[in-house]
């Protein structure tokens, strides 16, 4: 038969393998905390059980107190265990019972070294030798009992309270895992801790005459403890192999998805906003020329970008990771140089994900070679410009007379101060200082000629687009000076109201003067047979909100018909035929009965990424209105 020596043995070497294990477990990342306290426990219980064999097998009493006195350090890392092994894997029970038993515990320890000779006892007088299993002889300490030893009592009361606690909030939660584990949890340690409580408190007062077993209560907790941690372990790999089919399927339908979009020359990326990292298919990254290992950061995809295009697409970032402003949506065009010099064009879209603190942590999205729609665009555009630059000659026809006029005045102030400085001079004595100032006439009106002469040839000269960053207060003015005679002339006056802080505005300085001249114009024509007292033009600008501005052109003439506001802007379109002289040929006829000013307008607009309308105003006259988009990055 086995000895009582022979099953301390098998518990010591038990309870040391179930520590190894879990302590590995937990160094694999399986639920790490519980597996560490669980072994930690098992750790202690084989150092409380090999200093229970030894004071079973020594015949001193300063050994017997010695090792009375050190067994409490394992007892205090046990509770500490328990505690840690119920709060992290169970999730239950009160932290307030969890610090009020470790404190005990922790005083237990302290008063063990510093009053008595232990815990357990003031003084051992005697050991008694007891005969045990029959054949072997055993040590049992008797003596004076010390006053704290009911210290460790309660700490193993407020642990089982603990336990109670997590047992019921465990039961409450009212699934079958819980309830499991409630059992299991209640009946294993609660065992212990009423066991061994009442087996040391029998031994101490000299009732019973057996050895200190507490690795032997311990082993019914490090079966089911074991038992539960190796059921999730169980668990854990059932899930794996999951995990292995569910990333088989996912190779799969990584493979569709990609020939997918290959098929329609779709990128498909992620970029790790936190670590500043992007992930994208094979086709976008021979864009950054970059092998496959190689990281992608965001400054390295800029980079690549065309330079005028980056701030564009920083800014359209900024607006994405702003949740408020779009809820995350990210869309934006740019240009990217190809490994082969040639300038590709591509769409950009995707979503930000933002964590539970509203910050973007992840941007998901496609990319779309759209190089071909924009050269058919550019194509058109060039198609465009030339019927815009038609129309501004043919402006130049109505604008003939008040041009003449325009011109006419610098030139003949010119020969008159000319003719007068050939009088002076004719004298015997020429009046240097007049001549001084008819000279500086000379030169003032010459400047306004040549203004005059480089305002038309800037409207009027043939180019392409070019998008700047224009002050739409400036650009209003300019119109005003040019158009200036041909107000006079027809005794109409402008008011302005022009918004002060008025934001910037991205486009093309002579197509959006030449829209506010075809306005103005258009209005002047509707006041044609209008009293002079009441020929006036308004002229506004406004902030519509943080990211656009109005320019409005309102005129007192007869108004348009209602029938026809939504139709004016259509080719070739005139009520010329009608005899209303409402002043709309500008707009629909441009002196050439083409009807096309302002379809041309409209389309000016809309490449200016804005919208154009007409309305009638609530007294007299209509209104004819645009808004544009502010530049990037400004707002009112």
């Amino acid at each position: 038969m086995i000895g009582f020596t022979g099953l301390w043995h098998m518990s010591v070497s038990a309870s040391f393998i179930f520590a190894l294990i879990h302590f590995f477990a937990g160094m694999k990342g399986v639920k790490p905390w519980a597996n560490f306290s669980f072994a930690a426990a098992a750790f202690s219980v084989a150092i409380i059980t090999g200093i229970e064999l030894m004071m079973m097998r020594t015949t001193s009493i300063e050994h017997m107190a010695m090792f009375l006195r050190w067994v409490q350090l394992p007892i205090f890392v046990l509770w500490l265990a328990i505690f840690c092994f119920v709060r992290c894997y169970f999730e239950a029970g009160r932290s307030w019972l969890a610090w009020t038993g470790g404190f005990m515990r922790f005083f237990a320890l302290v008063l063990g070294f510093t009053s008595g000779q232990n815990l357990f006892f003031n003084e051992i007088t005697h050991l008694k030798q007891v005969v045990f299993f029959g054949s072997e002889t055993i040590s049992i300490p008797e003596g004076t009992l010390n006053p704290w030893y009911l210290l460790g009592p309660l700490s193993t009361l407020a642990l089982a309270a603990f336990v109670l606690n997590a047992t019921y909030m465990l039961w409450r939660k009212d699934t079958d895992i819980s309830r499991r584990r409630a059992l299991l949890l209640s009946s294993s340690i609660l065992f212990f801790l009423l066991s061994a409580f009442t087996h040391n408190v029998l031994v101490n007062t000299g009732n019973i005459d057996l050895p200190y077993v507490v690795g032997f209560y311990f082993i019914p907790i490090l079966i089911s403890m074991s038992y539960e941690l190796s059921y999730d372990m169980f668990h854990t790999m059932q899930i794996a192999h999951q995990l292995q089919a569910s990333e088989a399927e996912l190779l799969i339908n990584k493979e569709r998805i990609k020939l997918a979009a290959s098929a329609a020359n779709l990128r498909l990326w992620e970029w790790d906003i936190v670590h500043d990292e992007i992930w994208s298919t094979e086709q976008d990254r021979t864009l950054y020329g970059v092998t496959e290992p190689e990281k992608i950061s965001l400054d390295r995809f800029l980079h690549i970008v065309y330079e005028e295009d980056r701030e564009g697409l920083q800014h359209a970032l900024k607006k994405a990771f702003s949740k408020s402003n779009g809820n995350g949506h990210y869309e934006c065009e740019y240009r990217v140089k190809m490994p082969d010099c040639q300038i590709h064009w591509f769409n950009s879209r995707g979503q930000v994900e933002f964590n539970e603190a509203d910050l973007p942590i992840r941007m998901m999205g496609i990319t779309m070679d759209v190089t071909r729609r924009k050269q058919a665009e550019l194509a058109l555009q060039q198609q465009r410009n030339k019927l815009t630059h038609l129309s501004r000659v043919t402006t130049l026809g109505e604008l003939s007379g008040s041009l003449a006029h325009e011109l006419n005045q610098p030139l003949a102030a010119i020969l008159s101060n000319a003719q007068a400085a050939q009088r002076f001079l004719a004298r015997d004595e020429a009046d240097l200082e007049e001549i001084q100032d008819i000279l500086k006439d000379i030169i003032s009106e010459d400047k306004r000629a040549v203004e005059v002469i480089q305002r038309l040839r800037l409207l009027f000269n043939k180019g392409e687009m070019q998008h700047l960053r224009l002050d739409m207060n400036q650009v209003v003015e300019e119109v005003l000076k040019i158009v200036n005679s041909d107000l006079l002339n027809q005794n109409i006056s402008v008011t302005l109201d022009l918004a002060r802080n008025l934001p910037p505005v991205k486009g093309d300085r002579v197509q959006l003067q030449q829209v506010l001249i075809n306005l103005v114009l258009n209005a002047c024509r509707a006041m044609s047979n209008t009293k002079p007292i009441k020929s006036k033009i308004d002229i506004r600008t406004e902030v519509t909100d943080k990211d656009s501005i109005q320019v409005s052109v309102r005129d007192r003439g007869p108004g348009v018909p209602t029938e026809h506001l939504e139709s004016i802007f259509e080719p070739f379109f005139s009520t010329d035929s009608h005899g209303m002289g409402m002043g709309m040929g500008m707009g629909m006829g441009m002196g050439m009965g083409m009807g096309m000013g302002l379809v041309i307008c409209r389309t000016i607009i809309t490449a200016h990424g804005g919208q154009i309308w007409a309305a009638n105003n609530p007294d007299n006259g209509a209104v004819f209105a645009f808004r544009l988009p502010s530049y990037p990055g400004e707002s009112a």
